[in-house]
């Protein structure tokens, strides 16, 4: 299911609007590629089936995607990316999550290497410095189908995740389960989502143990001020994080309300020369995609 991408919202944070105004620096947000699921319940058919990397692992499929993201944002910005990694232009963050860690890295080589940098013809890959922020910094159903009780939001996510992930890769669901089924815990699952960030408290660094909200807006915001103070900032940061970075982004600025992000989605900051931030948000890494208008609080 693609959402494409929305223009949010224009406002000015930083100066006074004019037509001549050009991008001074850019902030990327995405979600990882697709995952294996990270659990399974006890009923499922699929329980013993390998899968590659392991449970919660970056899939082959998943690496793709986020390839492509990066190669659909190179192609995009391409008259504003910094051409060639040099680290003073370039700051790459992620989630401590394996996953996430090997999605940033996936989207470098995207990026890079170009040019003068490709320092060996048969692997046209260049290693990137990507930090991360430690796990201490960074959440109906009838039992006899799945062996557990269903009884929370939270588990009709995961058992959502896991559903989906297996059809994905062409794997049979079992009988009990749907189109209306899995559009159903689909919903409830991006209620879940906005759940953790449904209080101020929770949108604060306390509500996100995946990638902290204060800490990841903070960054941004102060990052975008210095620059529109003449000071010396990178032009390109990459946040690798999950579903729940995103959604805990959207409902902190009273942008959305419930959204289930999918594999490869991004939400971009474009900062202006004149001090205007242009948010968009892409829920596929795919760069033709269909417009939907989401309900804005």
């Amino acid at each position: 299911m693609s959402f494409g991408y929305l223009t949010f919202c224009l406002f000015v944070l930083f100066g006074v609007t004019n037509s001549d105004s050009t991008l001074r620096q850019l902030h990327v947000l995405f979600r990882h590629g697709e995952r294996s699921p990270t659990e399974t319940y006890p009923n499922d058919p699929h329980k013993t089936f390998k899968w590659s990397g392991g449970w919660g692992h970056l899939t082959n499929r998943g690496k793709l995607q986020v390839f492509n993201l990066g190669r659909n944002l190179r192609n995009e910005y391409s008259n504003f990316m910094p051409e060639f990694y040099w680290f003073e232009e370039v700051n790459v963050t992620s989630s401590y999550a394996d996953r996430c860690l090997m999605s940033a890295e996936v989207i470098c080589a995207a990026l890079f290497p170009k040019g003068v940098q490709i320092w060996n013809s048969d692997l046209l890959w260049q290693p990137i410095p990507v930090g991360y922020l430690p796990r201490s910094q960074d959440i109906a159903f009838d039992r006899k189908n799945t062996g557990m009780k269903v009884d929370t939001l939270g588990t009709v996510e995961t058992l959502y995740n896991t559903l989906e992930i297996e059809s994905l890769h062409n794997l049979t669901l079992p009988s009990w389960v749907n189109d209306t089924l899995l559009k159903t815990m689909e919903t409830l699952g991006a209620q879940n989502l906005a759940l953790y960030s449904e209080t101020d408290f929770m949108k604060r660094d306390e509500g996100s143990r995946l990638f902290p909200l204060g800490v990841l807006l903070k960054n941004i915001v102060t990052s975008m001020e210095r620059i529109s103070q003449g000071k010396k900032e990178p032009l390109l940061f990459l946040y690798s994080g999950h579903d729940l970075t995103i959604v805990h982004i959207l409902r902190a600025l009273n942008l959305v309300n419930t959204i289930k992000p999918s594999f490869g989605a991004a939400l971009i900051f474009e900062l202006y020369t004149d001090g205007e931030v242009k948010i968009t948000y892409r829920n596929s890494w795919d760069a033709v995609a269909e417009e939907k208008s989401l309900r804005l609080l």
